[in-house]
């Protein structure tokens, strides 16, 4: 499968270099090599050491030493070989996973198809294009995988304000 997406440069961490990623859940551990993409360019790198801080994971690569150079790298997409990761786990997947997928309402109604997902440092958003527009639909709680296309138990109104939003309305709970 090559290359795929697993996180995010978000910030530089710490003065030695250590690369703030969001977004990896766990697919970092054990990994030997990852790659750096940025503007249609890929930079592959060694894995020095890669541990869990807080929500972010914080990477330290061969080439990349000192706070000024990760600092360079923040807003990379970070890829990782899909042969070398492991399983995700119960209830986690990749984001390589989970694009293309149909989406639909837990009563089946589609919702359109992931074209996306948006780190937040927090519960990550995912991207749905669908024949209404962009619906922004966070992972958490409200989202499952099944049987080949992601299943959203979103209470009453989430749906439809993210399109609200995403066109620019006011929009409830702002």
């Amino acid at each position: 499968m090559g290359w795929i997406p697993v996180g995010r440069v978000v910030r530089a961490l710490g003065l030695k270099g250590h690369l703030g990623v969001a977004g990896s859940e766990g697919g970092l551990a054990g990994l030997k090599r990852l790659a750096l993409e940025r503007g249609g360019e890929r930079h592959e790198h060694r894995i020095q050491e890669a541990r869990p801080q807080g929500r972010l994971w914080a990477v330290m690569l061969e080439g990349i030493s000192g706070r000024t150079a990760a600092e360079g790298w923040v807003g990379a997409q970070v890829l990782a070989l899909r042969e070398d990761l492991p399983d995700a786990g119960p209830g986690a997947h990749y984001w390589a996973d989970l694009q293309g997928l149909p989406v639909v309402t837990a009563d089946g109604r589609p919702v359109g198809t992931v074209t996306g997902l948006q780190p937040t440092g927090g519960v990550d958003v995912l991207v749905v294009t669908g024949t209404g527009g962009e619906v922004l639909v966070p992972l958490a709680p409200y989202v499952t995988v099944e049987a080949g296309r992601v299943v959203v138990d979103a209470p009453e109104g989430l749906l439809e304000l993210s399109r609200e939003e995403d066109r620019g309305g006011a929009g409830k709970g702002r």
